[in-house]
Formats: C-alpha cells, structure tokens, sequence
C-alpha cells in the first residue's frame, strides 16, 4: 500500500485525503492548527457553526456541487435570492445547513473511516527527499516533540512562499523555486459581526458610497441572504485588505475591531455598540495571490504536489480569487494522478512477474 502525507487539513487536503483514503492508500494529514477547515474554518457562536471567513456556494460551482453530491450533502444545500448593492437583479447563492462545518466533517469522516489519520498542532519544518525516492515529512508537534512521516506521495496545501520555506531538502530547481517565490499574496483581515439587527438587506455590499476611506472594502450581511439561524444575532462581515508590512496587521484584536466598528458606524449611525452580541476577528496571511505562474507548478518535482488558489491554472493574465470551486477541482486533478500512476505501477509490476514467470 502507497502512502501519501497531506500538509494542511483545509478543504483541499481533507477532499485529496478522502479520495486516496478511499482508493486505498495510506493516507497522513498534517494540520498545524488545533481545528482544521483551513479558509474554510468555523467558529461556534449560539447553537450554530459559522465561517471565520465569509462564504456563499454558486449554481457555476460544479465541482464543489458534485462533492457535496459524492458526500450525500447535496439535499443540506439551500439555495437563496441574494442582493448586491449597485446590481439590479438578485442571484442565487447557495449555502449548507448547519454551514460549511456540515461538508468539512464529512470529509474528516470519510477520511478516517477509510484508515486515514488527521494530526493537529503538527507544524512542518522540512520535506526531503531519501536516495530510495521516498519522501520524509518532518514536523513539531505541540509538545515539543519531532516527528517524521515517510511517504511515497506528499501534496502541500499551503500558500506557495510557505512550500519553498520548507523544501530546502529537495532538488527543485532554481527557475522552479523563484517561479514559487515570485507569487505575491494580499492579506486580509475579517472581523464577524453577531448585532441585534442588521441596518441593510444586501448580501454584499461594496463599492459602497461612504466606503472609500472605511479600513475594510466589503460588508457581508450573512443574515440579510440566509435568514435567521440559531446565531444569537444577526450575522455580517466586515472583510478588509492589507499588507503585513501595514501598522494595523499587528495592532491587537480589540484595537482593530474599535476601528472597523467605528467606521462601520458611520456608515449606519443607528447602530451602537450595545448591539453588539459577539465578535470574532480573523486574520489571514496568505489569503489571495496576486498573479498566476507562467507555467504549471502543481508537480514541482515528481510525487510531489502543491495544491493552492494560485496554481489553479497558469500563463493567463486573469486576475486570482479565491474560489472554493477551482481549487476543488485542482484537489480532483492531483488525486487522480496520484491514482492513476499507482495503476500504472501496478500494472508494470504484474507484467514484469508474468515475463518473469514464462
């Protein structure tokens, strides 16, 4: 039996752990966080799961909609009419009962009900590769303690700079590793909002008159597009973009919060912080590139794989978002090469013992 270490327990980590744990390989996932979800994360606010991260599924999102069908999720997706701000008509976004949470669950399910293992608080150091062709995985776990995985496949689900941080034991070349490191990301810090009631009945809104000096570029109203729900309030999201190298990336939870909020309240003056049920605010590093490869670097060096937002395609000029939906079918891609160079294997294995046998 092949075996495949997993680096990060994210949507695409958990979806290329499922299908390999299902075809039989002996599949490890690494998280280095105590929960895994990746930008798909969720928080426990009232009786309901939440995203760190505001997310919506679209009717174009075919192969996210076909996972969700595969994981027998497909009847737990509602569909609502959405409002965005400046747009005459309303769209139909999707979104699971229970959250995202519902599909993220059961992933890990299938993952370990087919023999796969998930560990948490497992922070990797270093990938390198043995003379035999295998690879070893090292990591420190939250005890302090170093721990190593050999394997025959890896996939890291990271951000491109963090795979090179921690490949320096593999024989990538030059022109790979700069190709890598030339893959510039935004930040984004989100704070999430639990209030009495929601000012506005848009899902999204930006472009938004007012906003042009707001510290965040986009307001969320969860619960003006999915209802009520067992929150203990009505849900919105403040999403803003930033540099690391800005002052505000390390000020402290509590100061940016006052500072969304304030600017949230000039918008809508109505709203005062008594109305504050709850918050949470989330920031992340690696959130979005800002260019695509000239060329295809899932597979920078054989059996290894690199599966992240910013290598869904190459030699395009297209701006990069975020979307669950192409990195969902890059996870698909990488799974069935994995897949499909085993048979291969297999295959010239049972005709060299037939030539061998004659």
């Amino acid at each position: 039996m092949s075996t495949v270490c997993i680096i990060g327990a994210g949507l695409s980590g958990l979806l290329c752990g499922m299908r390999l744990s299902r075809a039989g390989f002996d599949v490890t996932i690494l998280e280095e966080l105590t929960y895994p979800g990746g930008l798909l994360a969720s928080t426990h606010i009232g009786g309901e799961y939440i995203e760190l991260l505001p997310h919506h599924l679209r009717r174009t999102d075919k192969h996210l909609l076909s996972l969700t069908k595969e994981l027998g999720a497909d009847g737990r997706i509602k569909w609502y009419d959405a409002f965005w701000y400046g747009r005459a008509s309303r769209k139909k976004v999707g979104y699971p009962e229970g959250g995202f949470a519902t599909i993220i669950n059961l992933l890990i399910q299938n993952v370990t009900d087919n023999g796969g293992r998930i560990l948490y608080s497992a922070s990797v150091s270093e990938i390198t590769r043995k003379e035999d062709g295998t690879y070893v995985t090292s990591c420190v776990l939250s005890d302090s303690r170093k721990y190593e995985i050999e394997s025959n496949y890896v996939i890291f689900t990271g951000s491109c700079r963090t795979f090179v941080n921690v490949s320096h034991g593999l024989p990538l070349s030059m022109n790979v590793r700069d190709q890598l490191m030339n893959l510039t990301y935004k930040s984004r810090i989100c704070l999430m909002l639990a209030l009495k009631k929601l000012p506005s009945d848009a899902y999204i809104q930006q472009k938004f008159p007012d906003m042009t000096d707001t510290p965040f570029a986009r307001i969320v109203n969860h619960s003006a597009c999915f209802h009520d729900r067992n929150y203990g309030g009505q849900l919105l999201y403040l999403v803003g973009k930033c540099q690391i190298s800005d002052p505000v990336w390390v000020e402290s939870d509590q100061k940016i919060m006052d500072e969304y909020f304030r600017a949230y309240r000039k918008l809508y003056p109505l709203i005062k912080r008594s109305d504050i049920k709850t918050w949470r605010l989330t920031k992340v590093r690696y959130a979005v590139s800002e260019q695509f490869p000239e060329t295809d670097l899932s597979e920078p060096i054989e059996n290894v794989y690199v599966c992240s937002s910013a290598l869904v395609t190459h030699s395009t000029g297209d701006t990069p978002e975020n979307r669950m939906d192409r990195v969902a079918a890059l996870a698909g891609q990488i799974s069935s090469k994995i897949i499909a160079k085993e048979e291969d294997l297999i295959h010239g294995h049972e005709e060299n013992v037939i030539i061998t046998a004659i």
